[in-house]
């Protein structure tokens, strides 16, 4: 329970000690928290913004994005 006595909950922006990786409040996908509060990565299915050029989810190093998130050439 927070200091409001309102139980905590991933989006509230308050990270649940043990519970959640992060919680920034937001409802973007594309920043270092995803909306499910686990830290974002590469291999998430979202791009994030400056760090990653491509993520498609997949372990595949054939397709237009590699597995490291950077973009096939």
């Amino acid at each position: 329970c927070r200091a409001t006595c309102v139980p905590a909950t991933c989006g509230d922006g308050v990270t649940w000690a043990g519970m959640e990786a992060c919680d920034d409040g937001n409802a973007s996908n594309t920043d270092g928290c995803l909306t499910t509060c686990v830290a974002a990565s590469c291999g998430d299915g979202f791009v994030q913004q400056g760090v990653e050029q491509c993520d498609d989810q997949n372990g595949s190093n054939t397709d237009g994005c590699l597995t490291t998130c950077a973009a096939a050439s």
